[in-house]
């Protein structure tokens, strides 16, 4: 038995009965560091003697009769951009390669004061504006299912340290969809938090202050299981969840769409998300209508226009040709970065109106539906392609179709700041795995992890396909 890939809380639980020891786990979770690293890219700074130490330190506390917090001694990455006192967070910028805050993040202030030992961060892209990850300063993270593939970003390499056993859990962000896309493209789980659950506080680009509109922290895991119990301690503690009436798959009503209305979507995907979902029904879901194509719609455009404008400030001042071609009508993604630029405030307001009558609209279908599930990704973990994000495509159905296309099952949550899982639900038939999304009210983040552990429980988990091959 490999104890680095077990779930979360079966290491907590063997650590706390004395059956392993932290120190062990901790070695056994570097020795998958040793092993796939190499190949896989996605540890790029670690401090392995500090964590040996407060390895030590936990066995001693516990050999003494003392816990010191609900994640005793469990070994933990963080994302490069989450704040370590003392080390690099430097959002893949060569201008910010030296950039070492003097303070940890909230939140991972909070998981060390619950006995969590963090050893290593991991790879991000450039100011994490990329579906995959991969910059100057460390190079690429490689998907552990498929080198030559990518897995995704930003979150990156946080997804490959989990999926690969490197970490007990990791630490991600999401502004549209940069935890989803790596767990769908890597076999493991994620939460996009509703916003302002959890602390922004030290995860800001280097000289920046203040919580970035649509953008979240929030966990990443091999299973649900992990994820319900981490959340409690990252959120803000004056916020309270409400508790999950549901106890089975029966007592839920879930809208489905597994078509892209705004772009195509590979066949394949679709079949295995289309056969997780009969699966699901059979075991008692409730399958009802989706939304309109309006509210998805109209949530995609205001999310790209006001994500853009989230994500300004680390980047120069746009070509003209850019703002040219947004005048013109167009609203690519260069073209909606230039127009975020020269945005008043008074059009940012009626952007933030326009997103308060969606939202509005989402309560309204939530009455009578209690979650909305879908696709993450179109495809598969496609090839690398670090060409400029403008030339990116991924085939679809044998077609090249603009990256752009791709993103409106993301940007429903991060618009409307509601909370969203990702959920394995397959391998496809290239043999690499295929993730949902189920996105709920509001604040519901449990009742979505609940109903993510009961469609867990029925669908299995691919990662165990992953392992196996080692």
């Amino acid at each position: 038995m490999n104890v680095a890939l077990l779930p979360a809380i079966e290491q907590r639980r063997l650590v706390a009965t004395g059956e392993l020891s932290a120190v062990e786990l901790l070695e056994a979770c570097l020795r998958q560091y040793e092993r796939h690293d190499p190949a896989l890219n996605a540890i790029i700074h670690e401090q392995i003697d500090t964590a040996r130490a407060e390895a030590r330190s936990a066995d001693n506390a516990r050999a003494s009769g003392m816990s010191i917090g609900p994640l005793h001694g469990l070994p933990i990455t963080v994302k490069d951009s989450i704040d370590w006192a003392g080390t690099p967070s430097t959002w893949g910028d060569p201008q910010h390669a030296d950039h070492r805050p003097d303070e940890d993040a909230t939140v991972l202030a909070q998981l060390r004061a619950a006995g969590a030992i963090v050893w290593g961060k991991t790879n991000v892209p450039r100011h994490l504006a990329e579906w995959q990850t991969f910059n100057t300063i460390h190079g690429r993270t490689n998907n552990p299912w498929a080198v030559d593939r990518t897995p995704g970003g930003s979150s990156g390499g946080s997804a490959v340290a989990v999926a690969t056993g490197m970490a007990s859990f990791e630490v991600g962000s999401d502004i549209g969809g940069s935890i989803r896309w790596p767990a769908a493209h890597t076999g493991v789980v994620g939460l996009k938090p509703s916003f302002g659950l959890v602390s922004q506080h030290g995860h800001t680009f280097p000289g920046q202050e203040g919580t970035v509109d649509n953008n979240v922290v929030g966990p990443i895991a091999r299973v649900i299981a992990d994820l319900e119990l981490v959340l409690p301690l990252m959120h803000e503690p004056h916020i309270s969840l409400p508790e999950p009436s549901q106890t089975s798959l029966s007592d839920f009503t879930v809208g489905v769409l597994l078509d892209n209305p705004v772009g195509d979507q590979d066949a394949a995907v679709t079949e295995t998300l289309q056969a997780a979902i009969d699966q699901l029904a059979d075991a008692g879901l409730r399958v009802a209508e989706p939304p309109s194509i309006e509210v998805l719609l109209d949530g995609h455009s205001i999310g790209q226009q006001l994500g853009r404008a989230a994500a300004l400030g680390p980047n120069p001042p746009p070509p003209d040709a850019d703002l040219a071609r947004y005048d013109a009508d167009s609203r690519d993604y260069d073209a909606l970065v230039a127009h975020a630029f020269r945005m008043t405030h008074r059009e940012w307001m009626s952007l933030n109106d326009a997103r308060e009558r969606i939202r509005l609209r989402w309560r309204d279908y939530f009455r009578n539906t209690d979650l909305f599930v879908t696709p993450i990704t179109p495809t598969t973990a496609p090839p690398h392609d670090e060409r400029s994000f403008a030339d990116q495509r991924v085939v679809v159905n044998g077609v090249e179709r603009p990256v752009e296309e791709q993103w409106i099952w993301a940007g429903i949550a991060n618009v409307t700041y509601q909370p969203a899982v990702s959920i394995p639900c397959g391998l496809a038939a290239d043999g690499l795995p295929v993730g949902m999304q189920a996105v709920g009210p509001f604040m519901s983040d449990r009742t979505v992890l609940r109903f993510a552990s009961l469609a867990e429980g029925v669908l299995g988990r691919p990662l165990a396909t992953l392992h196996a091959r080692w």
